[in-house]
């Protein structure tokens, strides 16, 4: 077979899941700005203009990534708080759900993490309101258990975006050995977490977070 008829058998056979995983995997090593889609066609074996069947650009690829995960993330996660458990246990399960699911999809956490900055507005928007509704829902969680004197937090939207910046910051560090290892630094992020909203103190106000 001569090689432009590889690349053509190739183009073919190259799947949209495919394409995501090669990229996740490339602006994970590189960073977006620094992987082309010329270096992506390359690691898929086939013509960067052949990309072009699948997505409109390159925004567009990351774009399909971060809003996969987040999706994705939110199917997982908010069910979680509509258990009619108390505050305590709902945070429990809320963060322990996203901390299982984001150390199963490292990469594309991330990339969402630190790339995210790099699509266009109207994109970056849609991915945005995903988050802004777990974060939402986190708040409420929080609201609830301050009503209830379970914790002692002067603003509860702070106290949620400390326990996010707490949790996300573990993927750039820890890489589990084994099942157990991952339950255990759950285990000791999520009593981290309730330990801190039963024992904040401070009286900020957050006005700017999106």
């Amino acid at each position: 077979m001569e090689k432009a008829e590889q690349v053509a058998a190739a183009t073919a056979n190259v799947r949209v899941d495919q394409v995501l995983e090669t990229a996740t995997r490339l602006f994970t090593e590189r960073g977006y700005d620094a992987a082309s889609i010329r270096d992506l066609a390359a690691a898929l074996a086939m013509r960067p203009s052949s990309l072009y069947h699948h997505f409109a650009g390159k925004q567009h690829i990351l774009f399909a990534i971060c809003f996969g995960l987040q999706s994705d993330f939110n199917a997982a996660v908010m069910p979680l708080f509509r258990q009619d458990k108390g505050p305590v246990e709902t945070i429990e399960d809320v963060l322990g759900e996203h901390i299982r699911f984001s150390l199963a999809r490292r990469g594309e956490v991330l990339v969402n993490t630190r790339e995210r900055r790099s699509l266009p507005p109207d994109l970056r928007a849609r991915v945005d309101q995903l988050r802004r509704d777990y974060r939402d829902a986190l708040v409420g969680v929080i609201v609830e258990g301050r009503r209830r004197r379970l914790f002692d937090v002067s603003d509860p939207k702070v106290a949620a975006m400390a326990v996010f910046d707490m949790v996300n910051g573990m993927f750039q560090w820890f890489h589990p050995r084994d099942e157990a290892d991952r339950e255990r630094i759950t285990r000791a992020y999520v009593k981290a977490a309730v330990a801190l909203l039963r024992g904040w103190e401070g009286g900020y106000t957050l006005t700017n977070a999106r």
